[in-house]
């Protein structure tokens, strides 16, 4: 579960803004500061997306620019998102 400073932290790591960020997740900018509000929490596609992305930063930091190149284009399609996350991990982990 994600709580605000989960959610800020991973933005800040990323060095996205908050229209970034959200475009990145496939959410609304207001839904961002929402969540970093502590107002509301990350649900269904979206925390799928923060998931991967967490997971995939954790094994890897260095890979943070190229994860985020290749998501920006499959946010619009939410959960895609998540899946692409896996893949790039699956090829990262097979070199």
């Amino acid at each position: 579960m994600w709580n605000a400073q989960d959610v800020r932290d991973l933005r800040q790591h990323l060095d996205l803004d908050v229209a970034s960020f959200a475009r990145l997740v496939g959410v609304d900018a207001r839904t961002v500061t929402r969540w970093e509000a502590g107002i509301a929490r990350p649900t269904g596609a979206a925390e799928a997306v923060l998931n991967g992305l967490r997971e995939k930063l954790a094994k890897d930091p260095s890979t943070a620019k190229a994860v985020i190149a290749v998501l920006v284009g499959a946010a619009a399609v939410g959960g895609l998102a998540y899946l692409l996350v896996k893949l790039l991990d699956k090829i990262t982990d097979e070199e």
